[in-house]
């Protein structure tokens, strides 16, 4: 099973709907949501994802959370908030 990064970003003023954007990486994948958990606390690691977001953005956003999933979790996700 293949597992991605997705960082969740706060909500702003902006964010009237109530929603929240944000950043699914998908490079590089894990085979193991360990292994991709020991990426986004590997000090040596995340800076190189921080990167990756400054430059897809153009600033910082403000993060909210940093979770591992696989894509099938992304999706149901995404599906169960667009029914709301």
């Amino acid at each position: 099973m293949n597992w991605i990064i997705v960082v969740v970003f706060a909500m702003t003023l902006q964010d009237t709907d109530g929603g929240r954007d944000m950043y699914v990486f998908t490079e590089p994948t894990y085979e193991s949501k360990d292994m991709c958990e020991a990426d986004i606390t590997d000090p040596m690691v995340y800076p190189g994802l921080i990167e990756k977001l400054v430059s897809e953005y153009k600033q910082l956003k403000k993060i909210e959370a940093v979770v591992c999933v696989t894509p099938q979790e992304l999706k149901q996700a995404l599906s169960g908030s667009m029914k709301t």
